[in-house]
């Protein structure tokens, strides 16, 4: 039910006029899957979704999230996949002076509820926004916050319980030109469609 209340979200941003972003995935130079990205602002709320796929040997996934801010704050983000016909959830809601924080993906689970500071980053921002480095980002699939290191010029590094991502912007940072991804399943680049 929330894969699907997910999924009609996403298309709603296309249709409502969201800013698009889309990322082909590659793996040793061949392409895996996709990833589109979606932000929509009404009034003071921001609306952030995406939507990954992958196909490739042994690994399917179909991984969807919603983050939605007020105020620049997040109040709610939920992540939705399957991986090799598994399926997971992780939800992340703000209880008006705490996150209740329910995470589940493939060999992972935890739960918090003692972040009491509002969050004002998560991964999903990054495809429209650039933080500056030391930021906190939170990662919404597992529900940790993870500081933005600059790891050399241009560069900025977030690392996550699974992964780390490396992303890689122009030179003047105006412009995102590479995520590199690398976990226990399979590292690839996430490259931009221009």
């Amino acid at each position: 039910m929330k894969h699907a209340i997910i999924g009609i979200l996403i298309c709603l941003c296309a249709r409502l006029g969201a800013q698009t972003k889309s990322y082909t995935l590659k793996a040793l130079g061949i392409k895996i899957g996709q990833l589109e990205a979606y932000h929509l602002k009404k009034s003071n709320f921001d609306f952030y979704a995406t939507h990954s796929t992958v196909d490739f040997i042994t690994i399917k996934a179909d991984v969807k999230t919603e983050a939605i801010y007020e105020d620049g704050v997040l109040i709610r983000a939920i992540v939705t996949s399957k991986i090799n016909g598994e399926a997971y959830s992780s939800k992340t809601i703000w209880k008006k002076d705490h996150y209740d924080i329910d995470c589940h993906t493939r060999k992972y689970n935890y739960k918090d509820t003692t972040l009491t500071r509002p969050i004002r980053w998560s991964a999903g921002k990054m495809y429209f926004e650039i933080p500056k480095p030391g930021v906190e980002i939170y990662t919404e699939s597992y529900g940790k916050l993870s500081t933005l290191e600059e790891t050399k010029k241009n560069t900025l590094r977030m690392t996550t319980p699974e992964s780390r991502q490396i992303y890689y912007y122009s030179g003047d940072y105006s412009k995102l030109e590479k995520i590199e991804v690398v976990n226990s399943i399979k590292n690839f680049d996430m490259i931009p469609d221009h």
